[in-house]
């Protein structure tokens, strides 16, 4: 997640202005998106005049070099008026998030002064791209300088809303066995997905990973069982119950491989601690630190919910119930699971323990071994839901908090969150939303409505975030 987004950039030029402006500015904006943590990708001088788009023929060698280097957004500079037509089809051609920005004039404007007119160009550029129907997104502030704090930070978050959408698109899921048979809200449909978001789903019967499983690669097995020891207290978990976890995460992670998942819903209970002898909790946390979101109750929309959030946010998701209500301080709320959060979402790290409310139903601890005790780290957190209606809505909830202090003292992964108004996020949650929440640390809110204007998704805002960089364009 931390490695530079490839995007492509489009310096977009009108011949008949200034030719030495447009290339003395069009380093320093690439420069400005290395800084952003980006990796442009643009035309050289050996494929356009001056290394700027400026005919539909420049326009058309650019879209190819981008179909070609796989580019996950296009940032449209108009270095000076542009040329609409050229940079709109260059832009266009990828169907990845764009974002437009304008480069302002050097100072005062005179009858002599060579002239950029950028703030008009941009104007047009983006007419181009409404009558073909395209989505863009530009800074609040559109008409900027390279090295302006405005357009850094529209540049970082579009980058993360780049690294979502196209993490989310075409994703590959794996469902580890079927939904719990009393949990309805985790159903899914699987075609609408594809329809959607191209996304497909890998279904895999939990008795397969329990017969590979068993005959694992022992040499595999005794590596994770070391890593497992080392990060975590594992007291109380004895030795078979370690190494029932370790085979587990290798058949996991060879899975992963094999069917090119980029997340999972597995069926954490009960067939896994029946059938084969642990909670599986702990291995879900660890993959999900790696980067492959593991969902409980096999719960698809929750697994495409953690995939867009820790890819916008660039570090893991949780997933959590909107568990309680704090019974005395106003506005808090407890995100909680058995034990499934990802250990660096909490800097003392994480105890392993059992599944306490599957060992009082049953009477015993046995075969329930493999939850994750921790406590999310005291600050900002992003919250978010992706569902689909049977009205072929797909809305997604994006809500903003802080991790607080309160008393209680949750078993499991939990987090005591306070907001602005919770009686006006459950109202939301109550009209459309299930019981589940993906939830990572930091303020990612502005971003996460950016990738679902991309998306195509319906955004549920019922509490103010905080002010982002980027504005959206037209709603198609």
């Amino acid at each position: 997640m931390s490695e530079p987004v490839r995007i492509g950039f489009v310096p977009a030029s009108r011949t008949i202005f200034d030719q030495d402006l447009a290339v003395k500015v069009r380093g320093a904006c690439m420069d400005a998106m290395r800084g952003a943590g980006m990796e442009p990708v643009a035309p050289g001088e050996d494929l356009t005049r001056n290394g700027l788009v400026q005919t539909v023929e420049d326009a058309g060698a650019v879209a190819r070099m981008f179909a070609g280097e796989g580019v996950s957004g296009v940032l449209v500079g108009a270095l000076n008026f542009g040329e609409e037509i050229p940079a709109a089809i260059a832009a266009a051609a990828p169907q990845v998030p764009i974002m437009l920005f304008g480069i302002g004039e050097e100072g005062i404007l005179t009858r002599e002064t060579a002239r950029r007119d950028a703030f008009c160009g941009l104007i047009s550029i983006a007419t181009a791209l409404r009558h073909r129907q395209v989505k863009f997104a530009f800074p609040r502030r559109a008409i900027a300088y390279p090295d302006d704090q405005a357009l850094a930070g529209a540049l970082v978050e579009f980058k993360d809303v780049c690294r979502g959408v196209s993490a989310v698109r075409g994703a590959v899921y794996g469902q580890f066995g079927p939904r719990p048979a009393n949990f309805e809200t985790c159903a899914f449909d699987e075609l609408s997905l594809l329809r959607k978001l191209g996304v497909r789903v890998v279904p895999v019967p939990l008795t397969t990973v329990f017969s590979h499983a068993t005959y694992a690669l022992e040499s595999k097995v005794r590596a994770v069982y070391s890593d497992m020891e080392a990060c975590a207290d594992r007291a109380g978990v004895s030795d078979l119950d370690l190494s029932k976890m370790a085979r587990l995460e290798v058949v996991l992670s060879d899975m992963i491989e094999e069917h090119g998942l980029d997340g999972l819903g597995f069926q954490c209970w009960t067939s896994v601690q029946q059938d084969y002898g642990v909670s599986p909790c702990f291995v879900m946390s660890r993959l999900t630190e790696r980067g492959t979101p593991c969902a409980c109750e096999v719960d698809i929309h929750g697994t495409l919910s953690m995939h867009l959030l820790s890819a916008v946010a660039g570090k893991p998701a949780g997933l959590a119930d909107w568990n309680n209500r704090h019974f005395s301080q106003e506005d808090v709320f407890s995100a909680w699971h058995c034990g499934v959060f990802p250990s660096s979402m909490s800097s003392p790290g994480c105890r392993l323990d059992y599944h306490r409310i599957l060992a009082e139903d049953t009477g015993t601890e046995e075969g329930k071994y493999g939850t994750v005790e921790l406590e999310i780290d005291a600050g900002p957190v992003t919250m978010a839901r992706v569902t689909e209606h049977p009205w072929d809505e797909w809305p997604v909830l994006v809500a903003e908090g802080e991790v607080v202090k309160a008393e209680g003292e949750p078993f499991g992964s939990n987090a005591w969150v306070k907001v602005s108004d919770l009686d006006a996020l459950y109202a939301s949650i109550l009209r459309g939303f299930p019981h589940h929440v993906a939830i990572a640390r930091g303020t990612h809110g502005s971003a996460m409505l950016v990738a679902a204007y991309f998306l195509g998704l319906d955004p549920v805002v019922p509490l103010e975030i905080g002010r982002g960089h980027l504005e959206i364009g037209p709603e198609y």
